[in-house]
């Protein structure tokens, strides 16, 4: 059999002129007297039993080599049709067939675009990126017009023994219709740090060097196979998971965490006047504390942090926690309707008028009600009901107030079962479409029918159901729900479809919405974890933090965030209502642990232990490799977290434990 990979390599003046060029054309290895062999030592290439290629590296210079050597993997054949999926970081082309001009950047393939300059960013026909930017280390392409899987998987760090040398990396291609590992790392064409923070390619640290006559050997799992569907993908990406999953260190006990973390935000982010819970909370001084409010109705505030308080202050016979709860899901529901919209008004300004211009309104292409959160908040709302009478209180101008807004959700569906992603202030109208994260307003709607008996809608959420599982799971291409992302793929509107898919399978018993709901957790786990990186910024790097358990937001904002642990129930229900002996019980069942794992060691156990506040505080922001690295420590160094208790962070976690 041919040799699966390509040899090429740059010293570092040849790096730093096809830098200057905005290229990524390397050399054959032999022009730096390098040489590579590959072996192949077991497997047959399927998903399940993927080739174990041994690739050996040697310097048959008498000097050393200082440099980057990439391995290519080509595609079997040359379509225009082809997906690259590097988990965390590249889905198909992160949309980059679409508009690309808008304020928020990221990495976007489009396979013409071969010497990208600065003008274009983030559009390129390659990227380059240091291994520990994927949540699991392997790169996919996938055929989807002869349904082939071309892919591999390997060790993100180039090793000696067991002792770390330095970074591998990771590389697509749309234009030459390749993948690859390196030896030695780029950030091409540029550094990523966040959406508006875009540095130049990286020259320095990112070398590797192979002295005269060293040899380097390297294992390589290589996947060649023809597969039913793309969703295939994610039985690769279970097999990875399977060869390096490394657990979630041992911290607090679930019930410990759930009283650091409900205690944390019921003591220190509770502000009555307004009857709201403070986005961000710092310290101020010796005793005292100072607030970002940035109120919103849910969506990095209100009920999203409220749901959780409520049900945390039964657990913990909390009647300061509950009050405050259910003032701050009063105060919503008696000041948000706008009347002349059916819908709900998002935040409120210093002077307490309500209005749907929050701080995420600018980044919006058109203002109005949205989606993610007026239908986030009315499904909170109602779990929020149904634990109340869960405990003997009801609260029907809850359910009434739900049953008005999801009118409009279910009016301006439109004829293929999608809600609006942004509704009309005027009237509530549908204005914009073309989003995973309205499939909250389908979330919600299919709670309402378990709250009320009402199942008058079920035939249309079934339909809408399937419109969200075919148009965007099934496709591997899942976008548009947090609403300063510009439509990046995210992590966060499959978080809304997992909770809808659940809520039919209790409503219809049917198995097809256990399927769906494997589909879309498959497509989290993509976004989670599976190992626990080498972090070398503190204060992570100098704690023991497992990022193994934790999901990537976006491609947009590569960072790990918790909402992804708040649908702990959700996986649960799967486990419960799958067979045990499954291979999908078995793998959800471990991705639950990590998940659990990871959020009850994720927050201060001290104060101070994360550099900042106290007990049971903790942020959004956990800075797993080289992207959203922006904070600073009082000198000036950089940080790896957020020095701020965000109470809707910590809540997603208790939310998940509560349910665990």
């Amino acid at each position: 059999m041919e040799d699966f990979f390509c040899a090429r390599a740059v010293n570092v003046s040849r790096h730093l002129e096809i830098t200057k060029n905005k290229s990524c054309a390397y050399d054959d290895t032999s022009f730096y007297n390098l040489s590579v062999s590959q072996k192949i030592i077991s497997g047959e290439g399927s998903i399940n039993s993927p080739y174990k290629v041994q690739v050996s590296l040697r310097n048959n210079s008498d000097s050393d080599f200082e440099g980057i050597v990439l391995m290519a993997l080509c595609s079997s054949t040359k379509n225009e049709d082809i997906g690259f999926y590097l988990p965390g970081f590249m889905y198909g082309t992160n949309r980059g067939n679409q508009p690309w001009k808008v304020d928020c950047k990221f990495p976007r393939l489009r396979a013409d675009v071969k010497n990208p300059d600065d003008l274009s960013c983030p559009l390129s026909s390659f990227y380059m990126v240091r291994g520990d930017r994927l949540s699991h280390p392997c790169a996919i392409m996938l055929d989807n017009v002869r349904n082939h899987i071309r892919a591999f998987h390997c060790s993100p760090y180039i090793l000696d023994g067991d002792d770390f040398v330095q970074f591998g990396g990771f590389y697509c291609n749309a234009a030459s219709y390749e993948i690859g590992f390196t030896f030695g790392y780029e950030n091409a064409p540029w550094l990523f740090v966040q959406s508006h923070t875009i540095e130049p390619r990286q020259t320095k640290g990112n070398y590797l060097r192979l002295g005269a006559g060293q040899e380097m050997r390297k294992d390589i799992f290589v996947y060649d196979c023809d597969v039913s569907s793309a969703l295939e993908v994610h039985d690769l990406i279970r097999n990875v998971y399977d060869f390096y999953h490394e657990p979630p260190r041992d911290a607090a006990s679930v019930q410990d965490s759930i009283r650091d973390l409900a205690l944390s935000v019921c003591d220190c982010a509770w502000l009555p006047d307004e009857k709201i819970y403070s986005g961000f909370v710092r310290e101020d001084g010796k005793n005292g504390f100072s607030y970002n409010k940035i109120p919103s109705i849910s969506w990095t505030n209100g009920i999203v942090v409220a749901y959780p308080q409520l049900v945390a202050s039964e657990r913990l016979k909390n009647e300061k926690m509950r009050t405050q709860a259910l003032e701050c899901i009063n105060s919503i529901v008696a000041n948000c309707l706008n009347e002349k919209s059916g819908l709900l008004f998002e935040t409120c300004d210093e002077k307490s008028v309500w209005t749907c211009r929050g701080w995420w309104y600018d980044g919006m292409h058109s203002g109005g009600h949205s989606a993610y959160l007026d239908a986030q908040f009315v499904y909170y709302l109602l779990k929020a009901y149904l634990f109340e009478k869960q405990h003997g209180h009801l609260h029907d101008e809850w359910l009434d107030f739900s049953s008005r807004v999801i009118r409009v959700f279910e009016r301006e569906r439109n004829s293929l079962g999608e809600y609006p992603f942004v509704f009309s202030e005027d009237d509530g109208s549908g204005v914009e479409f073309d989003s995973l994260g309205s499939s909250w307003c389908l979330a919600a709607s299919a709670l309402y029918c378990i709250a009320s008996g009402n199942m008058e809608n079920l035939s249309g959420l079934e339909k809408s159901a399937e419109h969200y599982e075919k148009r965007f799971v099934e496709r591997l291409e899942c976008y548009g729900a947090p609403l300063d992302t510009d439509k990046a793929p995210d992590n966060e509107g499959i978080l809304a479809f997992i909770r809808a898919a659940c809520c039919l399978h209790q409503l219809t018993k049917k198995s097809l919405y256990l399927e769906y709901m494997k589909n879309a957790l498959c497509h989290e786990f993509s976004y989670k974890f599976c190992y626990n990186g080498l972090i070398n910024v503190p204060p992570l790097s100098e704690i023991g933090w497992s990022s193994c358990g934790g999901s990537i937001t976006s491609v947009c904002n590569p960072h790990i965030h918790p909402m992804s642990s708040s649908i702990v129930g959700e996986m649960k229900y799967f486990v419960e209502h799958t067979p045990e002996s499954s291979l999908e019980n078995q793998y959800v069942k471990n991705r639950l642990s990590d998940t659990v794992k990871w959020g009850c060691q994720t927050y201060n156990l001290y104060d101070g232990q994360y550099g900042y506040g106290k007990k049971g505080w903790m942020s959004e922001r956990f800075c797993y490799s080289q992207g959203l690295v922006v904070e600073k420590y009082p000198d000036g160094s950089p940080a790896s977290t957020w020095f701020a208790l965000m109470p809707w962070a910590s809540s997603s976690v208790l939310e998940g434990l509560l349910d665990f």
